[in-house]
């Protein structure tokens, strides 16, 4: 029985360890080996990753880090491949990353897309993927900030309620410097008996107590002949306090005219959202467009909301989005290094920085894949391969020295305001004090001629 019993348990164990390498031989037979076969790509124009462009009679020509990676692939397998474009019709209608599912999904003779995708659970469960080939976080592309006109700039030095209480101020001090003069001549202005003639004597003074105020706040110097104490000591207090204004505010309003003050600049989705000058555009194929306009709150649904007012900004053609992009009216979140590309290449066009890339958002950073048909018997053996690729970092430095990535530097660095320049004062400096002008020689104009027609009308009375 003893004997029995260990051949028994013998025979069990030999069938389990039998079992469990059928099982793991099993397993990776599911993993055919690539080498000899020939693979069916699909390419799109996807910059500054991967770039198409399309030449005469159908024909076009393809570069950029996807294809590096195929043909990294293809070198360590020995397989070879050709690359074919996503149909245009297709696109029309769904747009590029989903013609190019479609095609991959209903098109036996396409094995996968020249393009690395974010992992949504649709994608997942209409194909296989790979481990992840690249990883980035997201910002915003954004028009830098134009900057803010100085045609009232001469205001800028105080803030309104101080100028509120310095026009207060002027008239209840010209008031009591009128009361203090009737008061002193109101004996002579008795004599006179006439209503008239003393309205008008209180409105010269009252005239005249003006044009000496203004004149000591503007530094121009002025008389006033009275011997009262009073008087004086009332003209002493507002010289003392003008002093005061007029030094603090010329201390401040030469760096108000000279220096640029830009407009508020937008480095986040609430500011974006929240910006009445500058627009959302949005992929819907993307990841983070699809997000926004399925979004039921929050941010994300205010920017949907805002988009879906104009359709114009729901695009699938990364052509027409660079087109509009580039027209200064709007932003663009997506991933990092197609920002720096952007800015960087519209620097190279036009020669000045026109747009900015924001800070990173916060929004956990993308990781992308390869797709490949529902259980391709391929994509086990290709993911292992790239997940070697990734940890070389072959994959970083194929994206970064891309030549559709021009340098930019000076418009991603931080530039510190400067307190003066070193340059003479320009007229777009003074264009305040020239408005003020103009406006002065205006009414003036006005005036003169509604006193010639109340000259001519009491003439013709007389």
């Amino acid at each position: 029985m003893q004997v029995a019993a260990t051949f028994l348990t013998k025979h069990l164990i030999s069938s389990a360890i039998l079992a469990t390498f059928c099982l793991i031989v099993c397993e990776f037979s599911t993993d055919a080996d690539p080498e000899g076969r020939h693979f069916n790509y699909l390419a799109f124009h996807n910059p500054p990753y991967d770039t198409l462009i399309r030449g005469p009679n159908g024909t076009f020509t393809t570069f950029g880090a996807s294809l590096e990676l195929v043909k990294w692939l293809s070198a360590k397998f020995k397989f070879t491949f050709n690359v074919s474009l996503v149909n245009q019709t297709l696109i029309e209608k769904y747009g590029t990353h989903e013609a190019s599912f479609y095609q991959l999904i209903n098109d036996k003779n396409v094995d996968g897309v020249l393009c690395s995708f974010y992992l949504t659970m649709d994608r997942v469960e209409r194909m296989d993927f790979t481990s992840h080939t690249w990883s980035e976080g997201f910002s915003l592309i954004v028009p830098r900030p134009a900057e803010e006109s100085r045609l009232f700039a001469f205001i800028g030095p105080f803030q309104p309620t101080v100028w509120m209480l310095i026009f207060i101020s002027l008239f209840v001090f010209v008031g009591m410097m009128t009361l203090f003069t009737w008061f002193y001549n109101r004996q002579r202005w008795n004599n006179l008996g006439s209503a008239t003639a003393i309205q008008k004597s209180v409105f010269n003074y009252f005239s005249s107590h003006m044009i000496y105020v203004i004149n000591i706040m503007t530094n121009q110097g002025c008389q006033e002949a009275f011997s009262r104490t009073s008087f004086r000591l009332l003209t002493g207090v507002w010289v003392l306090c003008a002093m005061v204004l007029v030094n603090s505010y010329t201390g401040i309003v030469t760096s108000s005219l000279t220096t640029p003050k830009m407009k508020p600049s937008i480095g986040s989705l609430e500011e974006l959202a929240a910006s009445r000058d500058i627009g959302v555009l949005i992929r819907h194929d993307t990841s983070i467009g699809e997000q926004i306009l399925k979004a039921t709150s929050g941010v994300y649904k205010v920017l949907g909301d805002q988009a879906r007012l104009h359709p114009d900004q729901i695009l699938g053609d990364p052509f027409t989005l660079a087109s509009k992009l580039e027209t200064g009216r709007y932003a663009y979140p997506f991933l990092r290094t197609f920002a720096i590309a952007f800015v960087g290449n519209q620097y190279k066009k036009d020669g000045k920085c026109r747009f900015k890339g924001s800070k990173p958002l916060p929004i956990s950073a993308g990781y992308f894949s390869w797709l490949y048909k529902k259980n391709s018997l391929y994509t086990k053996v290709h993911s292992r391969a790239l997940m070697d690729l990734w940890e070389s970092g072959l994959m970083r430095f194929w994206v970064n020295t891309q030549p559709t990535i021009p340098k930019a530097d000076q418009c991603f660095a931080d530039s510190k305001p400067r307190i003066s320049r070193l340059v003479p004062i320009q007229l777009s400096d003074l264009t305040s004090a020239f408005l003020i002008l103009g406006i002065g020689i205006g009414l003036a104009t006005l005036s003169f001629v509604s006193e010639l027609i109340f000259f001519r009308l009491n003439r013709l009375q007389i």
